[in-house]
């Protein structure tokens, strides 16, 4: 019985399964009679269903899609020295090593000169394997050390092999790594896997080297060295089948250049690097002299931008070429007449009441900086008495200006401060003049040198991070279309909102890195106070938070700088004027002064 119940259910089964078939057949043919004869309304509907749903998703995707943010602040302008063809050596005369300031041009000519030349013919193929062997930042000798390498070598490949990620800092001074992956086409950070690359030494160190390389040929080197333009590496060391550099004085191996099909295995390197071209790197960068054999120097102290601007040595004009494509001092060069118009800006946000401390900023800017006119740019008109004098000054002229809620796209929601951060360089940019935050008096008046420049500022007090210096825009000094001003501008594509000092502290320091010669940095444009304590920028002892150059006495306010900056708190004695005048202070004093110059003590 059990065996006839499952051929009858196997019978069921087939035959609802032929039923089912005819009947889709049957529907299937109906359903190909009815394309056949409506296929162009079909294909209307179709097209039109599909397009909404395109719209539609289109429309949704573009809420959630943005622009990515880059880690790196800024960038001036397309590096364009990064990507020179080498110029001609015919007729050409070497520049003279011993009188180096008087042939600049001539060694500018040198080094672009010897830099590798483009070639199909040659062994060793244009890929570079850099091993980065630090823990911490990365840092500007790394950079430059890299930069070398693509100036002078021209890769098509460039490997930089990292034991771990750089540590990023938080004040965000370290971007250099950021920068090279920004400008730098064939740059790719890679993992390091063989760590004999970086804590062996002799042969361990240059089998883990030649293993880099592989088969394939290329160069390796550590990113603690600097290449040298040099026509040695072209006629020389890319001629050998394996070209050896070597510390000076320990004798490892810090650079490996490599012909294509020359490296089989580890098993071979004693009979590979028995016929290998020798050189040495300097070891000790300060004692470094150019010469045409130079070939490589190793940088072991600590480099940074400002460190080079001026320096004489021969290392500094090397370093200049590779950082900014001159072997020149990166300083900035005055015009030849007054470029910067005696005019005084400031900015005045929301509906306030207009302040003493405010009313004499005003006076100072007046009578003792002698500015032929002051602007207050504000949204609002301030208020008050103090302000209604103030207008009575036919040389105050108050401009309505409505103020930015969003810095190239980002908005401004956090800190209104960088409103005013933005405008400051906005208005300079467009008018020229002095800008100041009304937590400034001045005390006395613009040099003429400081009206030829650009763009004149000063450096701030406080220690911040790695950076060696930040700027303090509270007095900023520029002529109309200042170079600086434009590239500042420029770094708030990169705005934070969240921090009120990144975009206004720390980015223009950046700026004067990377294009210094913009940038007169003046030291007696400000002095400094924050907490009762005032900070003189040219003395020694200018960054620490217990001096106090003022009222110390150290301080010849009517000679030593342009102006005085309270950043935080406000002096008491300029709460008002009857405070003011019963002050004995030398807060106090500056104020009876700016009073008496105007005029206006004893009134």
């Amino acid at each position: 019985m059990a065996v006839l119940r499952c051929k009858l259910n196997l019978s069921s089964i087939l035959i609802f399964c032929v039923v089912f078939v005819g009947k889709c057949g049957r529907f299937l043919g109906k359903a190909w009679n009815f394309v056949g004869v409506y296929h162009c309304h079909i294909g209307i509907v179709t097209s039109v269903t599909l397009a909404i749903m395109n719209i539609y998703v289109f429309n949704q995707g573009s809420h959630r899609w943005q622009l990515p943010r880059l880690p790196h602040g800024f960038v001036p302008q397309f590096p364009s020295h990064y990507f020179r063809q080498p110029l001609p050596s015919v007729g050409q005369e070497s520049p003279d090593f011993n009188q180096l300031t008087q042939h600049l041009d001539r060694l500018d000519a040198y080094f672009d000169r010897n830099i590798v030349q483009n070639s199909l013919d040659s062994n060793v193929p244009p890929i570079i394997h850099i091993v980065w062997c630090e823990t911490g930042p990365f840092k500007y000798s790394h950079y430059l050390s890299v930069l070398s390498a693509f100036k002078i070598l021209k890769p098509s490949v460039l490997n930089l092999h990292v034991v771990e990620s750089p540590y990023k800092d938080p004040d965000g001074y370290y971007q250099f790594l950021y920068d090279l992956q920004r400008d730098l086409p064939p740059l790719l950070i890679k993992q390091l896997r063989d760590k004999r690359a970086c804590y062996a030494s002799g042969q361990a160190r240059l089998n883990a080297l030649l293993s880099l390389i592989g088969r394939e040929g290329g160069i390796a080197l550590s990113a603690n060295v600097l290449l040298v333009p040099s026509s040695t590496i072209s006629s020389e060391l890319l001629a050998h089948k394996i070209s050896i550099g070597q510390s000076s004085n320990k004798k490892d191996p810090l650079i490996v250049f490599l012909q294509s099909n020359v490296f089989e295995d580890s098993s071979h390197v004693q009979d590979l690097t028995s016929s290998a071209k020798l050189f040495d790197c300097t070891a000790r960068h300060e004692q470094f002299v150019l010469s045409t054999a130079q070939v490589c120097v190793q940088l072991e102290k600590f480099i940074s931008p400002r460190m080079i601007f001026e320096a004489p040595k021969h290392l500094d004009y090397l370093l200049r070429w590779i950082g900014y494509g001159t072997s020149r001092e990166l300083v900035p060069k005055p015009a030849d007449d007054v470029i910067v118009p005696n005019i005084v800006h400031y900015v005045w946000l929301g509906k306030r009441e207009f302040k003493f401390f405010a009313y004499l900023s005003v006076i100072s800017a007046l009578y003792v900086l002698r500015a032929e006119v002051v602007y207050v740019h504000g949204d609002y008109e301030p208020q008050g008495e103090l302000w209604l004098q103030v207008r009575q000054e036919q040389r105050v002229k108050f401009i309505t200006r409505k103020f930015p809620s969003s810095v190239y796209g980002q908005p401004i929601v956090k800190f209104a401060s960088h409103a005013s951060d933005y405008l400051r360089a906005d208005l300079l940019l467009r008018y020229g003049g002095v800008y100041a935050d009304w937590d400034v008096i001045f005390l006395k008046e613009m040099t003429q040198l400081m009206r030829r420049h650009n763009t004149t500022a000063n450096v701030d007090w406080p220690e911040t991070g790695a950076f060696p210096d930040v700027f303090n825009l509270g007095v900023l000094i520029a002529a109309p279309g200042a170079p600086f001003l434009r590239h500042f501008l420029e770094s708030y594509r990169w705005y934070l909102d969240a921090s009120w000092s990144y975009n206004a502290i720390h980015i223009p320091y950046k700026v004067y890195e990377k294009i210094p010669w913009s940038l007169n940095v003046d030291r007696h444009v400000q002095v400094l106070c924050a907490r009762h304590k005032c900070h003189a920028t040219w003395l020694h002892d200018y960054k620490s938070a217990n001096v106090d150059h003022l009222g110390a006495g150290k301080i010849d306010f009517t000679k030593d700088a342009l102006a005085i900056h309270w950043t935080y708190p406000d002096p008491p004695d300029f709460e008002s004027r009857k405070s003011l005048l019963k002050g004995t202070s030398a807060v106090a004093r500056i104020g009876q002064y700016v009073l008496q110059k105007a005029g206006k003590l004893n009134v």
